[in-house]
């Protein structure tokens, strides 16, 4: 026996050893059967109850089975979970009898854990201040149960910090309808996916899970496609077509708007708002029609026809909450006139407004105007007239959400030119990370402490303007139908959202959750490996402020479009450009100032190069020793990790090699000219690392928005850096450099 007991032993070790048998599975036995009682007549509650049951059929639960609230014995089952409102009298008056603590107040979407241990029973009680808190409640209990289990759950209450929590999609409706810039691969391969209502489905179940309640769709000219305007019946669409022009599907009018409505009814479903946002002034797939209508401010016709649009938008769709309008970036010569603009923008937008609440005082319309190219003397006399008020929008971070998670712009720009009473949405863009899966719940929580209070935070919506956050539509190994890029980017969308939610997050569920999503013995050391190698691009924003998208793209080292100086690969020449130095309020020397004025009185370009490496080789070997077992979701995840790493190998190198050259050309010294070579030489490896690992993941020469083909293995960008310190001569400048 014992050699048969020995040889057992040594072949359960050796399947440990190859990675075969999670350590977790020899000690795992089954769990208790569970019954879930939820209020099914709330469609937020009953989706919450089915993802709920998921969960715990998934951790071993079996059977898990729903039932009514009516439903519930006066004897209770060994294991059960409620979920309800506050306003189910019998709920709350048997979990006072069952030993449970009160609930007291819960306002909207707030919701109290509760637990209660009755006569050798287990119950797990959701009470939500509304549908969406309920909601929010079971999904709370499945994080728990998925990151360790149920007995996890603890009395506590929950009430929104951020109270409105928002997606940006800017979506490419049609090649007659674009959004800002539908050029790029991830608009091209969406504009099938948002006219499928499975699409929608699936994304608002998982932005719901996620705990975002607005969804904010933004395109430049929508009301062909929405409306059917009287007096300008001939401008609505049908049929929808791709940007090459190609039929996407054969749709009338008449079923886009039932199309959109469906939508809309489901996002209230799952408690979440939908806006339409737009630019001005465009007329996107109402040229040539016979009406006459152009982009041309002075246009009356076109102004008629927006006004008239505005209206009907609301009459079209009783669920949609609000609309958002930005004041130009097509008023021509105007664009300096904001007077004119705020009038123009008024008596389309604001008399819209005004004409659909003669006909429906009761609904509350909201608005939003957009911060920009304004002045809002101009603004709040006139919009000031919208019974239901309005909020402003601001680019809180400009278009560098990954910088500083306490950007100075708003402050300046918005608070102190503002009435105190003003509240302001705020546009959190991402037009620094498209690629790599990104995990910091730090930086995601200071972000979110930092927002202005005291009444000036109306909520925020996290995008980009040149990128559709669709379905994904860059991996080597896609799914069918491809996976939402919510769902790739899982971990970060959830931080934005959760956090934003609640910011005091628990690391160790965050871990429990990495730990379940990959089916890992332990998530701690993915947790802290990712989180240090997204510390990388951060710092490198930081270290070199470069404000819009056209400008700078980090994870291509190119800029584009607008200012022929920065088009293309950013070269140490570029970096030496003394217009982009370090952000404000970091703390952080630009390597312009550093080398040029002698500036040390902060972090230097080199102690960030250092931070930047440190960074690396810590995230490196955090998961050197974690293998993906085959599973393709681990692989990528830690892919990007290490593409994160590399790219902050190169960074550091670049700017070493920055520093390098422009101390050359300031002194002449020979040493410094060989230590550039040295350090852009050891720029080109890592880059010709970072190509390998991206091209382990992703389809090569992506076409991005507003940066055109990204081909990381055109190593010409690194061999220039390269030329440009060979051939550097003592009192040369950039500028320069750059015209040789």
């Amino acid at each position: 026996m014992k050699t048969i007991a020995s040889t057992l032993l040594s072949v359960i070790a050796f399947i440990f050893a190859a990675g075969v048998l999670r350590a977790d599975s020899l000690s795992a036995a089954p769990r208790a059967a569970v019954v879930i009682y939820h209020d099914d007549t709330e469609p937020a509650i009953a989706f919450a109850a089915r993802e709920l049951a998921e969960t715990l059929r998934s951790a071993g639960h079996n059977p898990t089975t729903l039932k009514s609230l009516a439903q519930m014995p006066a004897v209770p089952e060994p294991c059960y979970v409620v979920l309800a409102k506050k306003t189910s009298a019998p709920v709350l008056q048997l979990l006072l009898k069952r030993g449970g603590q009160a609930t007291g107040e819960l306002g909207e979407e707030a919701y109290a854990l509760r637990r209660t241990a009755d006569g050798g029973s287990k119950g797990y009680w959701a009470i939500g201040g509304d549908r969406v808190g309920a909601m929010y409640g079971g999904i709370h209990i499945g994080e728990l149960a998925s990151a360790g289990s149920l007995d996890d759950v603890a009395n506590s209450d929950h009430a929104p910090y951020i109270a409105k929590r928002g997606m940006k999609f800017n979506i490419p409706l049609d090649k007659r309808q674009p959004s800002f810039d539908d050029n790029g691969t991830s608009a091209r391969e969406n504009s099938k996916h948002v006219w499928d209502l499975d699409f929608w489905k699936e994304y608002i179940d998982t932005i719901a899970k996620q705990r975002y309640n607005v969804l904010s769709l933004w395109n430049r000219h929508p009301f062909p496609t929405l409306v059917k305007v009287p007096g300008f019946e001939d401008v609505a669409l049908d049929d929808v077509y791709d940007k090459d022009g190609k039929l996407i599907k054969k749709m009338p009018h008449a079923e886009k708007i039932v199309f959109w409505q469906t939508v809309m009814d489901y996002a209230e479903s799952r408690g979440i708002e939908v806006w339409w946002y737009v630019w001005n002034i465009h007329v996107y797939g109402s040229e040539g029609t016979k009406y006459g209508l152009t982009d041309s401010p002075g246009n009356t016709i076109t102004k008629e026809y927006i006004r008239k649009s505005v209206t009907q938008l609301f009459l079209t769709y009783p669920k949609l909450t609000g609309l958002g309008m930005c004041p130009g970036e097509n008023f021509a010569d105007k664009n300096k006139d904001h007077d004119f603009k705020e009038q123009w923008c008024w008596d389309v937008y604001g008399q819209g407004i005004l004409d659909y609440k003669k006909l429906n005082p009761d609904r509350k319309i909201e608005f939003v105007h957009r911060y920009w190219l304004t002045d809002f003397k101009h603004i709040g006399h006139r919009f000031d007239q919208l019974p239901d008020g309005y909020d402003l929008e601001y680019k809180y971070s400009k278009a560098r959400l990954y910088s500083a998670p306490n950007p100075p712009f708003a402050k300046k720009d918005v608070l102190d030119v503002t009435p105190a009473s003003m509240k302001t949405w705020w546009n959190l863009r991402n037009d620094d990370i498209f690629l790599v899966r990104w995990g910091d719940p730090e930086y995601v929580k200071q972000a979110i402490l930092n927002f202005p209070g005291k009444g000036r935070t109306a909520g925020y919506v996290w995008g980009s303007d040149r990128f559709c956050w669709g379905r994904e539509s860059a991996s080597k190994n896609p799914t069918s139908p491809r996976q939402l890029e919510n769902e790739k980017h899982w971990y970060s969308f959830l931080l934005w959202g959760r956090l934003g939610y609640d910011p005091d997050y628990s690391p160790e569920l965050l871990k429990g959750l990495i730990k379940d999503r990959f089916q890992l013995p332990k998530g701690d050391d993915l947790y802290h490996s990712w989180q240090t190698a997204s510390q990388i691009i951060p710092l490198v924003n930081r270290a070199r402020y470069v404000p819009w998208d056209f400008m700078w793209w980090v994870e291509g080292c190119k800029g584009n479009l607008l200012d022929k100086s920065i088009q293309g690969f950013h070269t140490v020449d570029i970096f030496l450009d003394p217009r982009w130095g370090g952000m404000e309020g970091s703390g952080i020397i630009g390597i312009p100032d550093f080398v040029f004025k002698n500036k040390t009185d902060g972090t230097t370009p080199l102690q960030v190069a250092t931070q930047l490496d440190e960074l690396a080789q810590q995230a490196l070997a955090g998961v050197a020793g974690i293998a993906d077992g085959g599973k393709i979701e681990l692989r990528e995840t830690l892919g990007d990790i290490r593409v994160q790493a590399r790219l902050g190998q190169y960074y550091a190198a670049k700017i070493r090699g920055a520093v390098a050259v422009g101390l050359y050309r300031k002194t002449g010294v020979k040493q410094q000219q060989a230590d550039a070579v040295a350090h852009l030489k050891n720029a080109l490896a890592a880059w010709r690392l970072y190509a390998q690992e991206l091209d382990a993941s992703y389809t090569n020469k992506l076409f991005i928005s507003g940066q055109k083909v990204f081909d990381w293995f055109d190593e010409t960008g690194p061999q220039l850096d390269i030329t440009i310190a060979e051939k550097a001569v003592p009192g040369e400048s950039p500028a320069t450099a750059k015209t040789k």
